[in-house]
């Protein structure tokens, strides 16, 4: 069988797969930082396959009865699947709608890239990187003036205890910030440890709280977050 390589092809193959790399991990940036569900790597997945499969419904199939626009709304459904898996309800509150939204636009700006429109898939990736970080300061001007904070609780642990119950020092982690009258809003589990979003007074979690969360078991060390 003769294979046919196309060197203008495979030039512009690269090209869109390397430039969706670099704006996946543009766009991809703040999630990994916030410790999101979709971290860089699945953002960047995102960009890149959506340009792929744009790029070869444009260059794969052949014949008047090609319709290369149903690749791309196959990619819109897609993404659908992919969005609902970041979303969860918990009780009243709905957590993940941000990233969910997130790999919607690396995806579209994915496609824009896979149909050669290379200057506009960058210029997309800029756009939504500011915009990100614009929002992001004013919602920080927001919290402050509202005493939401963030915090990240480490678990330095340094007990010879072998299984240390998690969901247990977190309960108690809770119960020292209710008896100081700060409200949990939001928990995002890490390694060895939690990012807590909370609302009250940042003064009274500096002077009390690291004094309350001792035990001959583990020792927990608080980290304000300056941005999250």
């Amino acid at each position: 069988m003769e294979i046919n390589i196309e060197i203008e092809l495979i030039k512009k193959f690269l090209l869109i797969s390397g430039v969706s790399i670099l704006c996946g991990i543009l766009i991809g940036l703040e999630r990994e930082v916030k410790h999101k569900p979709a971290g860089l790597k699945t953002i960047t997945l995102v960009t890149v396959g959506s340009a792929i499969f744009t790029f070869i419904s444009k260059y794969g199939f052949s014949g008047s009865a090609v319709d290369s626009s149903r690749v791309a709304s196959q990619i819109v459904n897609g993404i659908g699947f992919l969005g609902a898996g970041t979303i969860i309800r918990s009780g009243l509150k709905i957590k993940g709608l941000t990233t969910a939204a997130t790999l919607w636009i690396a995806a579209s700006i994915g496609m824009v890239i896979g149909a050669e429109r290379i200057l506009e898939g960058i210029l997309g990736s800029l756009i939504i990187f500011f915009a990100i970080t614009i929002l992001r300061a004013l919602e920080k001007l927001l919290y402050e003036k509202l005493g939401i904070f963030y915090i990240k609780v480490k678990y330095n642990l340094e007990s010879t205890q072998d299984n240390l119950d998690y969901q247990l020092i977190f309960e108690e982690v809770k119960n020292k910030l209710h008896e100081i009258k700060i409200e949990i809003l939001e928990t995002i589990e890490i390694k060895d440890g939690l990012i807590l979003k909370l609302k009250g007074s940042k003064n009274k979690l500096k002077s009390e709280l690291n004094k309350k969360l001792k035990s001959e078991h583990y020792n927990i060390k608080l980290y304000e977050l300056k941005e999250f």
